[in-house]
């Protein structure tokens, strides 16, 4: 658990940076850019290994990203190699991005669909979500062929269950119910 408080501080740390300077999108792009650099292998063993000292971390990191993000970015990843908390980085970026979300208004939704939905259907279930929570939808999608037909959302604490598992379940029960 310690991870998960950890990333979510330093992302709440960072978003308070890019709220007050003005630089929500550059953050992101930002955090964006620190994951996809330590998904080099070459970089990412270099910035967990502790025979490296924080002073060389340090160095290759500003030699590295300088150019790509700014000198806050850099810092960030320099302060959390010099705590062998790099792997953190991924995670801080998502609670950022959810943080953003937030700060913008946009509910997270998780559509889960026994097929794939093609750019109709989804375009659809985006625009029944928006009005039923009543803020922009940011979804994502998962396909679980458990699910049978229709779909389940899940918005906040909210679930919309279309499923056609759910009503063959709840038919069910109902038959059942009447035997008794």
């Amino acid at each position: 658990m310690p991870r998960a408080g950890s990333a979510r501080r330093y992302a709440q740390a960072v978003f308070q940076i890019a709220v007050e300077s003005d630089e929500l999108d550059v953050w992101l792009e930002d955090l964006s850019l620190l994951v996809r650099a330590l998904e080099s292998d070459e970089l990412s063993r270099f910035l967990d290994a502790a025979e490296a000292s924080a002073a060389q971390k340090t160095e290759v990191i500003r030699t590295t990203l300088s150019q790509s993000v700014g000198p806050l970015a850099v810092n960030l990843l320099a302060l959390l190699s010099s705590r062998n908390l790099t792997h953190l980085v991924s995670d801080v970026a998502d609670r950022y991005e959810l943080l953003l979300d937030a700060h913008r208004g946009i509910e997270r939704a998780e559509v889960v669909s026994a097929v794939p939905l093609d750019d109709e259907q989804r375009q659809r279930v985006e625009e029944l979500l928006k009005v039923v929570v009543g803020k922009d939808v940011r979804m994502t999608e998962r396909v679980d062929p458990a699910v049978i037909g229709g779909l389940v959302a899940r918005v906040g604490d909210r679930v919309i269950d279309g499923s056609t598992r759910t009503k063959l379940s709840a038919m069910r029960r109902d038959l059942v119910d009447r035997r008794s």
